[in-house]
C-alpha cells in the first residue's frame, strides 16, 4: 500500500518538476536584455534536479544497490531546494498581482518579469518593449511572465510538500523493514 502511494507521489513530483523546468526555461528564453535572473535559473535547476530525484527513486525500487538512506537524503535535499526556490520566487514577486493593470509600473520594475533592463542616457530600456513599443503589448508580456513566475512559485512549494510526504513514507517503510535491510522504499 505504501509503495503504491509513494509511486503516485513520485509521479506527481515528476509532473511538477517538469512544469517547474518548463516555466523557467520559457522565462529564460524570453530574456531580451542581459542574462536571466538567478531566481529563474535556480528554478530550472530545481526542476531538473526533481526529475533526477524521481528517476533515482523509481530505480531504487528495482536496484537493491541504492540504499534507502541515500534516497531519503536525496529527498531531503530536494525538499530544501524546492522550498528555497519557492521562497525566492515569493520574495522576488513581492506580492504582485499579475492581472491588476494598476501595478504596471511595479511589474515593469521587477527584474524577474521585465525581460531585462538597461539604463542608457538617463532612460531605462526594458526587454518587454523589444518587438512592440506599445504599453498594451508590454502589459501582456509582463502579465504573462508574472503568471508564469507565480505558477513556478506555487509548484515549487507543492513539490516541497511532496518531498516531505515522500520522506515520511520512506521513514515508515524503513521502520517497517527494520531499518538495516532493504525495505523496498520507492522514491
Amino acid at each position: 500500500m505504501i509503495s503504491a502511494i509513494t509511486l503516485g507521489l513520485r509521479a506527481l513530483q515528476l509532473l511538477f518538476s517538469v512544469v517547474i523546468l518548463g516555466l523557467a526555461v520559457t522565462l529564460i528564453k524570453g530574456q531580451v536584455i542581459d542574462d536571466a535572473p538567478v531566481t529563474t535559473k535556480y528554478a530550472s535547476f530545481t526542476g531538473g534536479f526533481g526529475i533526477i530525484v524521481c528517476a533515482l527513486g523509481v530505480a531504487s525500487l528495482w536496484v537493491s544497490a541504492i540504499p534507502d538512506l541515500v534516497v531519503l537524503g536525496i529527498d531531503a535535499l530536494a525538499g530544501i531546494f524546492f522550498a528555497a526556490g519557492g521562497i525566492a520566487w515569493a520574495i522576488g514577486l513581492r506580492g504582485i498581482q499579475c492581472t491588476n493593470e494598476e501595478q504596471f509600473d511595479k511589474l515593469l520594475d521587477n527584474g524577474l518579469l521585465n525581460q531585462g533592463s538597461v539604463t542608457v542616457n538617463g532612460g531605462t530600456a526594458y526587454g518587454v518593449y523589444k518587438d512592440d513599443t506599445s504599453g498594451e503589448a508590454a502589459w501582456k508580456k509582463l502579465s504573462s511572465n508574472c503568471q508564469k513566475g507565480l505558477a513556478d512559485e506555487v509548484f515549487q512549494f507543492l513539490t516541497f510538500g511532496l518531498a516531505v510526504g515522500l520522506l515520511a513514507l520512506g521513514y515508515v517503510r524503513m521502520k517497517n523493514g527494520g531499518g538495516t535491510k532493504r525495505s523496498g522504499y520507492v522514491v
